[in-house]
């Protein structure tokens, strides 16, 4: 193992530094080539993040000694996918409740499972409130960009003031339960650290488009800190070699999902209105079984 972290073994200063870098990007380009960038980033890393659930559930079963079978676990995957992306369709209001949920606990875990001690209940509030407060600044600083694209997919207006709700609820919460957590001795982290990082994803989302700015924290933020999980839960190490493999192992279901969803971008067209809530809705769609298996990567 001594060649562990290799590849990425100052990766919080490399994010630190290519969002700065990004940030620039916004400030000197236009909303039409931010969103085209914004558009490649999700399809590779964003995509790639959750393109190897499977090889994921393998390896779990295998670590655990459970038997593993690939077409029934398959099956049930693509089926959930389904089920999940038919909810957008007949039940879209709760649709992207659940995702919204889904996501703030989802991007929570990512950015403190190893920070904590332990796992308890209070850290399944914690892991929530934190996503969904950083969720809640980019809604608040994008509220009309947002609100156009909820009422696409939903077709209902949410209130503005329920976006400093949510902002205020969660930010709160997650203040209580960090300070809870940190007076327990159950969390390692610096405050002074968290308060730049949440000082600089505000900065990012009012300076960037609404698809640039979720770009900026989805794929440097969330994806490439769960790439390097994955893969060293996968393989117990980040070099170039494991990264090739992972790659191999995440290809047919990656340029699966991007086949699928330039099919879509020809068959609607480049209307903004109409593509971006769909494609919103498709990532959620593949979001949902992605979460479950991080969660059980991540117990």
């Amino acid at each position: 193992m001594k060649n562990k972290g290799v590849v990425f073994k100052n990766l919080d200063s490399f994010i630190i530094v290519t969002t700065f870098l990004f940030l620039w990007f916004a400030i000197n380009f236009g909303d039409t080539t931010e969103d085209m960038v914004a558009y490649f980033l999700i399809l590779t890393f964003g995509i790639l993040h959750g393109a190897n659930d499977l090889k994921l559930i393998q390896t779990s079963n295998s670590k655990a000694k459970k038997k593993y079978n690939f077409l029934k676990v398959a099956s049930y995957y693509i089926l959930f996918i389904l089920f999940c992306a038919s909810l957008f369709y007949y039940l879209p209001s709760l649709a992207l409740f659940t995702f919204v949920l889904f996501s703030g606990y989802h991007f929570g875990e990512q950015h403190w499972n190893s920070k904590l001690k332990s796992q308890s209940r209070t850290t399944i509030l914690f892991y929530s409130s934190y996503g969904l407060f950083v969720l809640s600044l980019l809604f608040v600083s994008q509220v009309t960009v947002v609100n156009s694209v909820i009422e696409n997919i939903t077709g209902y207006a949410v209130p503005i003031r329920f976006y400093t709700y949510l902002l205020f609820l969660s930010g709160g919460l997650f203040i209580a339960l960090y300070i809870l957590l940190t007076k327990n001795h159950k969390l390692i982290s610096s405050w002074v650290k968290e308060i730049f990082y949440l000082v600089l994803f505000l900065i990012v989302f009012k300076t960037a488009s609404l698809l640039w700015s979720f770009a900026i924290y989805f794929i440097l933020w969330h994806s490439l800190p769960s790439l390097v999980d994955q893969i060293r839960f996968l393989y117990g190490d980040v070099t170039k070699k494991s990264i090739i493999l992972y790659l191999k192992t995440s290809f047919v279901y990656w340029a699966i999902s991007v086949t699928g969803l330039a099919l879509l971008y020809l068959f609607i067209g480049k209307d903004s209105d109409t593509f971006e809530p769909i494609f919103f809705s498709f990532l959620a769609a593949i979001t949902f079984p992605h979460v479950l298996v991080m969660i059980r990567l991540y117990k």
